[in-house]
């Protein structure tokens, strides 16, 4: 300097100010120019300074929605824009529970509720066949009441007689006893027609008998036990009675059928609507073997249509096929399709699991059906310390017998309830929520619009006759018809609503709308407080590192 008097350097503070007004100044958001304009009044700031605050403000709350929107629902549920084909989804499995338990020359039920309250024995002919069943020489009379126990666990009316500790748990000879004692499927299904060609001679092999709390049961359609349950799973009366494997399945909801032309792949599907495209089956009771004391005078079948990879409910979601009736069952599917994109949400969200998302003890791929009867089986293990005959079990979990058939029916309702006022300790609502039992993402139901009518198929046959009728007049017959009402059905879409991409372009448009902030503005900021500042410093020094020209012009004078 010329007078060679020492000036001092600009402050951090004065550094700070310029480089700021100079960010303000060269910024694309909205207002800040003013904000950081020189020269300005002190009313002019605090202007601009409160009308920023409030737009980052309703900018703020706009956003923190959208992200809640984001967390809380990213799935929407609608109709899909084109229709699903029949032939593309399966047809449902059809499980027939005859009302006749016994045949009566084996067991005949009434008369063993009679003997016993009469104190009468049973009969020779009874006597040798039940020895020779149970492979032991005892009494009659406690023979008697061992299979009295037995027959009471499937007959709806219980018999009077004193519980004692040996109706506390069951042997798995129970399972032997009902297959022996209940018709064979072909006794009970005498005709059979699937997608109009005749399957009667297939019975045995297409029909799988299955345990449930109406005893002995046969299904069609369902998957093979290899495809449905784990190793874990008690099916010891499955290999005892050599019940015949269906064919492996490789359909799956993400892949389809892998044969487009194979009527016969597991599960089995038709590719027509109507009659002619579904099952038509013709069921046979010999008149004897009715017992009106075993099932509260019940008689015919209850089936049920439920998917072929479920265990059905024989208890819910039914309708009976009375003697000398002809029922037609015309099925609406109910279909949910789950995106695959939403597989990267969490449950919670979706609120829903894949087949191979959660892993269950019995069943090799979770539904929401067998969650529930697996959860209902554990549950009923801990709150009764055994299981009922039909529920998914491990070989030495004990089997309920007649004493614990109450506690069985107290833990179901204790587990269901939606609100528990039992005193006891187990709460069966928290054991639903660790069963955690969800929807299935991809899943399908069968609705059923059902007419019927009286059979007159004695004045048939009766005109028949001269040239050889093949029906017994003196016994009951029963048809039913299944199949699919339309050609094409609306499939529901399970779809992501509120993704990343929505989250981020709506935070965008409200950081536009109230701020002018793009993209671009963001690579601003990181540049004035990276990039830009390291070039000041490097180039101007520890002191003058705004690079304000002023400060810049006193530093050469």
């Amino acid at each position: 300097m010329a007078d060679g008097t020492k000036r001092s350097h600009p402050t951090f503070a004065l550094n700070w100010k310029r480089y700021m007004s100079e960010c303000c100044s060269n910024t694309s958001l909205h207002g800040f120019k003013f904000l950081g304009e020189r020269n300005r009044s002190i009313f002019e700031r605090l202007l601009w300074l409160l009308t920023l605050v409030i737009c980052i403000f309703f900018c703020v709350i706009n956003i923190l929605e959208a992200y809640h929107k984001w967390q809380t629902s990213p799935v929407v549920v609608s109709f899909a824009t084109t229709e699903t084909p029949v032939w593309e989804i399966p047809f449902p499995a059809v499980t027939i529970c005859p009302e006749v338990k016994t045949e009566k020359d084996i067991a005949n039920y009434t008369d063993l509720v009679l003997k016993i309250t009469r104190g009468e024995q049973l009969s020779d002919k009874q006597y040798v066949f039940y020895a020779k069943l149970q492979g032991l020489t005892v009494k009659p009379r406690i023979f008697r009441k061992k299979l009295l126990r037995y027959m009471s666990m499937v007959c709806s009316n219980d018999w009077p007689g004193n519980v004692d500790e040996n109706d506390d748990n069951l042997t798995e000879d129970l399972y032997e006893f009902l297959f022996s004692v209940q018709p064979n499927v072909d006794h009970t299904v005498v005709e059979c027609s699937w997608v109009g060609r005749d399957c009667t001679d297939q019975v045995r092999k297409w029909f799988t008998p299955i345990i449930t709390p109406d005893g002995v049961c046969f299904t069609f359609n369902l998957m093979d036990r290899k495809d449905m349950f784990t190793d874990l799973a008690a099916q010891n009366y499955y290999r005892n009675r050599n019940v015949h494997h269906q064919r492996r399945s490789n359909w799956t909801w993400e892949r389809g059928y892998s044969d487009k032309n194979d009527y016969d792949e597991m599960p089995r599907r038709t590719f027509m609507p109507g009659i002619h495209g579904g099952l038509q089956l013709t069921f046979w009771v010999e008149s004897k073997n009715l017992d009106y004391l075993c099932t509260e005078a019940f008689q015919g079948y209850k089936v049920i249509l439920h998917n072929p990879s479920q265990i059905p409910f024989t208890q819910d979601h039914y309708f009976r096929v009375g003697l000398n009736q002809a029922l037609v069952a015309a099925v609406k599917p109910t279909i949910v399709k789950t995106s695959r994109q939403l597989a990267e949400y969490h449950p919670d969200s979706r609120e829903c699991y894949f087949a191979d998302e959660k892993r269950l003890m019995f069943f090799k791929s979770y539904d929401q059906f067998n969650c529930v009867h697996e959860c209902l089986s554990n549950y009923t293990f801990r709150y009764c310390g055994c299981v009922s005959f039909e529920m998914p079990r491990l070989n030495s979990t004990p089997i309920c017998g007649r004493l614990k058939r109450g506690c069985v029916t107290r833990a179901a309702g204790a587990l269901f309830a939606v609100e528990n006022n039992s005193s006891e300790p187990t709460d069966g609502s928290d054991f639903v929520e660790m069963c955690d039992c969800r929807q299935t993402c991809n899943s399908i139901h069968y609705e059923t619009e059902i007419s019927q009518t009286e059979w007159r198929w004695q004045q048939m046959e009766s005109i028949l006759s001269k040239n050889g009728s093949q029906k017994k007049m003196t016994d009951e017959y029963s048809k039913v018809q299944i199949f699919f009402r339309d050609l094409q059905f609306i499939t529901s879409e399970r779809n992501e609503l509120y993704g990343l991409m929505d989250f981020l372009s709506s935070c965008g448009g409200l950081f536009g709308l109230f701020m002018g902030f793009s993209f671009i503005s963001l690579v601003e900021i990181a540049y004035f407080v990276s990039v830009r500042l390291w070039c000041n410093y490097k180039k101007h020094g520890s002191h003058y590192w705004s690079g304000d020209a002023e400060l810049l012009q006193l530093k050469i004078e």
